[in-house]
């Protein structure tokens, strides 16, 4: 709230920043709306947002929490386990791509707000938000657990030294002490938490054991690559639906680790590095939790904000398509997940920015003053074509230079001549 609530569309961008950070401890989706939301939600709808814009918002922010570095929930620990990789290499190639996808969800809420006219918050507002000086010592856990992740420590180990020192912070300062009574409520809790993830993977054991013996997984990805006819994009694309439909009605550990046995081996057959395969299966699990017809965080947070379930849903997939394109563009460019030289990982972070910020002005639909359907459309599929296509080729430079070339010429005549240009119809 201090860092962006005065900018122009502060609530919304606070609710993104407060989520992708609780969200990246949370495995659960629905969870991190539920917790956040009832603060976000009613602060964003005061500030001018609709009540399904508000929620929508808050969905895709506590969904992309799970492709945030450094701890992204308990999937991202799976697949190091599954890849027999450091964590810390797992979280060092979902750096780009997520902050890429953040970025691009932030200029949207800021570019809508200026569309819209939604008020940022007064100096007044913004005090009343309690200082997080005192409570700053707090955040030593979450400091533990990563610094003995990128030390080379065990999982588990990391896990147990962290949880202990949950019992030593809370006393450093007199106002954050705890007593028997929370103890008892933490050690109750953990059990529960443990059970949420442990009885689903146990479940799915049985699972991945008939899928492995029964050779199940093989003919299932024969069966894949016979139906895309070798095509890799149609056979990116059914993976896709296929993880999709799965995380519609799963925990996305869950969704994740079935699509991991049914689906990685055939993207592999295609020549599709390892690491960028798993990644691939990954984001669309996760994004289930946004994807029309069961959107379970669309759903949560339409509940806690008292809107439209199906307008909730609709604005939250939206939010979400461009990271619908970003598992395209590290399958294709290795770069983006971290892989190759410093200079390539460079140039493909900076034309995965460059690009998914095309798709969030075509979005949010302002380039100096509002955008009509057609402009937003030419930079839509300008922006779509430049993450997908690989970086560097001629397809990618046409798409970049096209798109920004429309974006700022508007951008240039919408200051030199506001009155020529047409408003668009609302």
């Amino acid at each position: 709230m201090r860092a962006a609530g005065r900018a122009t569309g502060g609530t919304a961008k606070a609710a993104i920043i407060g989520s992708s950070l609780m969200g990246s401890i949370s495995g659960s989706a629905v969870a991190n709306v539920v917790s956040t939301g009832v603060f976000t939600i009613p602060l964003m709808k005061r500030t001018g947002l609709t009540a399904h814009r508000a929620a929508g918002i808050e969905a895709i922010a506590s969904t992309g929490g799970q492709l945030m570095p450094p701890i992204m929930g308990v999937a991202a620990f799976i697949m190091a386990e599954l890849l027999g990789m450091p964590y810390a290499q797992i979280a060092l190639a979902g750096l780009i791509p997520a902050v890429a996808f953040y970025l691009a969800l932030i200029m949207v809420v800021d570019l809508t707000a200026r569309r819209e006219g939604v008020r940022a918050l007064t100096a007044a507002e913004v005090s009343e938000t309690e200082a997080i000086g005192p409570r700053l010592h707090l955040i030593l856990p979450p400091i533990v657990l990563i610094g003995l992740l990128v030390s080379g420590s065990s999982a588990s180990y990391s896990a147990v030294i962290a949880a202990a020192s949950c019992l030593v912070v809370p006393f450093l300062r007199a106002g954050t002490r705890i007593g028997a009574r929370e103890v008892i409520d933490a050690l109750r809790e953990a059990p529960k938490q443990a059970a949420e993830v442990a009885v689903p993977i146990a479940a799915i054991g049985l699972i991945i054991a008939v899928a492995v013996q029964s050779n199940l997984a093989l003919k299932f990805a024969g069966s894949l690559l016979s139906l895309s006819e070798g095509s890799v994009y149609l056979s990116l694309m059914l993976a896709m639906v296929g993880c999709i439909i799965m995380g519609m009605g799963l925990p996305t550990v869950a969704a994740y680790i079935i699509g991991a046995v049914l689906f990685v081996p055939a993207i592999q057959d295609l020549g599709i590095a390892p690491l960028a395969a798993h990644f691939f299966i990954f984001y669309y699990c996760v994004l289930s939790m946004v994807t029309p017809p069961v959107a379970l965080a669309s759903f949560a947070a339409a509940a806690v904000g008292q809107a439209s379930t199906i307008k909730t849903s609709l604005s939250a997939f939206g939010l979400s398509l461009v990271a619908f394109f970003v598992p395209f563009a590290f399958v294709f460019d290795p770069g983006v997940l971290a892989q190759g030289s410093a200079v390539q990982i460079g140039f493909s972070a900076l034309s995965l920015l460059a690009s998914t910020s095309l798709w969030a002005v075509a979005f949010g639909g302002w380039a100096g003053r509002p955008l009509g359907g057609t402009l937003r459309g030419v930079i839509g599929a300008a922006g779509l074509v430049a993450v997908i296509a690989p970086s560097g080729s001629s397809l990618w430079l046409a798409a970049l230079v096209s798109g920004w070339a429309v974006t700022l010429g508007v951008a240039v005549l919408s200051r030199r001549a506001p009155g020529r240009l047409p408003r668009p119809a609302e």
